[in-house]
């Protein structure tokens, strides 16, 4: 299977690559640094930015599934997200390319109340914008005519995967920790097996919440800002 991955240079697109590769499956990637990328004879880079439309039909062509994973980032506009993933959208639909899987938060949509009220107070004031951005990019996937399945994962780290995760579309799941890896080798598995087809699953652990995680999201969350 050939991969187009949208945000292949981030944490958890690099777990997706390294997961997807080690599979045996072929990545398509749009990076605006290909030297940042891994090499080899599966992985392919195009040089560009999601915003231009060239890129990203070149990007979306051919491919077997789209993965997106983007996530605001540094020069670029604040609605990137949600502008980001229409292009991909149109180029998927443009050329017949039917599965594709979103990566957003939990926080959004029927996952609201699943997060901390320090992560609903978050959302609701500092990450405002960013939060608004990825609601538009889940309307703008769920109003296509695509096979998408968009995941919401609890908070993020960087620990080594465990496999120990639970996902559902249970609005009673509660967000805790979840390793990146982890994350990848779920988002691999949705592609693989088409499951969730138009639905949004959340993506977390029965971990508890220490004081460690709480530092790591709120620096998190102060990058995010200031990005």
């Amino acid at each position: 299977m050939e991969l187009a991955v949208f945000g292949a240079t981030g944490g958890t697109g690099r777990e997706l690559t390294a997961k997807a590769l080690d599979s045996g499956h072929k990545i398509r990637a749009l990076t605006r640094s290909p030297t940042s990328m891994s090499t080899g004879s599966s992985i392919s880079t195009i040089q560009g930015n999601v915003l231009d439309a060239d890129s990203v039909s070149a990007t979306v062509e051919g491919v077997d599934a789209v993965c997106c994973l983007l996530g605001r980032t540094p020069n670029n506009p604040d609605d990137i997200v949600s502008r980001g993933t229409a292009r991909i959208v149109a180029a998927m639909e443009r050329h017949g390319v039917e599965r594709l899987v979103v990566l957003t938060s939990m926080g959004l949509g029927s996952s609201t109340s699943a997060v901390p009220w320090y992560v609903r107070l978050a959302n609701a004031t500092v990450l405002a914008d960013l939060m608004a951005d990825k609601a538009r990019q889940e309307e703008r996937v769920m109003q296509s005519d695509l096979d998408w399945t968009i995941v919401r994962p609890g908070g993020l780290t960087d620990e080594p995967g465990t496999g120990e995760y639970v996902h559902g579309v249970d609005t009673h799941v509660t967000a805790g920790p979840i390793p990146r890896a982890d994350v990848a080798e779920f988002l691999l598995w949705v592609i693989e097996t088409e499951g969730y087809v138009h639905e949004t699953p959340s993506l977390t652990t029965r971990r508890d919440i220490d004081i460690e995680f709480l530092w790591d999201q709120a620096t998190g969350v102060a990058r995010r800002v200031v990005g």
